[in-house]
């Protein structure tokens, strides 16, 4: 009896011990399992990491090629790398394509950006496109384009651009409206003969006698001047007065420094003698809402944009006093002739050239839905 008792507990023993055995082996398996767990999230937690920080830096390349551009938009587009401190490397090129308009030529440049986080185990690709443009979308044809009629009263005087109406066609007045030179002291003339001061002697167009050179009620003229110019309707103004370099409400500080696109909120006053703009650095001078006086022996170089806005009613005008001009373009999208003043501008096709070469008028617009990652 004894005997039976020692092996019934001998059994119940070896039990114990497999399930205690069994027990501990599956303890030690779901350890081992759940560190392989842990151990897998944090790899994927670090991944994760890194490639944010992958990320980070090559989104931080692509916004400094972003920044260049805007500086500098003739950019050629040469690799440059740099780092986030403790986040990572980039290093960012740009290629570019041409598109050409009959207008204008603009650049289409696709930036690539690599982006790569500190251990160098992950690595980010983005890629935009942007656009640099320029902010003319088209050069007047003539030295004098007006959207309402002129009413020559005092001296006018206009120097034409000799291929304005086609090759070898001089035009000197454009407008949709009658111009009226049976009043005041008008001449137009060619280049030449202003350049040998020849302009009254031979003159393409003179007071009561109106040559081709003056194009008037033209019913091609555009509806909106500002938009045939900057590509903005009027009714939209506000937008292209934020594309200004500067935005001032008199004209006193302007001068030989000045450069760029000039936003003039009501009149302007060029006083005597005062230079504005040169051959190389030409100014796009916009005077809204107000009349443009310029005194004697002052002169602009590049395009004058008298501006009504399209709510506004009263009248405005260019006031020129003995030996003031503009050399490049004169446009207004409303009538002019209400001063019985004096008006010169010489049409400059080098100077109109650079309003839309140079880059102080070049501008820079992402294209959506062109950005991507991988």
């Amino acid at each position: 009896m004894k005997a039976k008792t020692t092996t019934v507990s001998t059994q119940r023993g070896a039990i114990v011990l497999t399930s205690v055995v069994l027990l501990l082996t599956m303890a030690a398996l779901v350890t081992l399992y759940t560190g392989q767990v842990k151990s897998f999230e944090n790899q994927i937690t670090l991944n994760e990491q890194n490639r944010l920080l992958a990320f980070n830096s090559a989104e931080a390349g692509l916004m400094k090629a972003l920044g260049i551009l805007s500086i500098e938009p003739y950019w050629d587009g040469a690799q440059f790398t740099g780092s986030l401190p403790g986040q990572g490397s980039f290093t960012t090129t740009g290629s570019w394509d041409e598109i050409l308009r009959e207008s204008a030529t603009q650049r289409l440049v696709t930036l690539e950006s690599v982006g790569q986080s500190p251990d160098q185990l992950s690595k980010v690709t983005v890629t935009e496109q942007a656009l640099v443009y320029p902010l003319v979308a088209n050069l007047p044809d003539a030295p004098l384009v007006v959207a309402g009629g002129i009413a020559a009263g005092g001296a006018f005087e206009v120097v034409a651009n000799p291929d304005g109406g086609g090759a070898g066609v001089p035009l000197s007045v454009w407008s949709d409206l009658d111009v009226d030179l049976l009043n005041g002291s008008t001449k137009t003339c060619s280049q030449q003969s202003f350049a040998e001061g020849n302009c009254s002697n031979t003159p393409y167009s003179q007071t009561g006698i109106q040559g081709p050179d003056i194009l008037d009620d033209d019913a091609g003229f555009p509806d909106d001047l500002l938009e045939y110019i900057f590509n903005v309707p009027a009714i939209e103004w506000a937008l292209l007065r934020t594309e200004a370099d500067e935005v001032v409400s008199t004209c006193t500080s302007l001068g030989a420094a000045s450069s760029g696109v000039i936003w003039v909120e009501g009149p302007c006053y060029i006083t005597t003698n005062t230079l504005v703009g040169n051959n190389t650095n030409p100014v796009i001078l916009i005077v809204a809402d107000g009349d443009l006086t310029m005194n004697s022996g002052s002169m602009i170089t590049g395009l004058v944009f008298s501006f009504r806005k399209p709510t506004t009613t009263i009248n405005y005008d260019i006031y020129m006093t003995g030996g003031a001009r503009v050399i490049g373009g004169v446009v207004a999208n409303h009538n002019l002739g209400h001063a019985n003043g004096y008006y010169h501008s010489t049409y400059h096709r080098e100077v109109l050239t650079l309003l839309q070469q140079h880059s102080s008028f070049q501008r820079l617009a992402r294209v959506p839905g062109s950005w991507r990652d991988y």
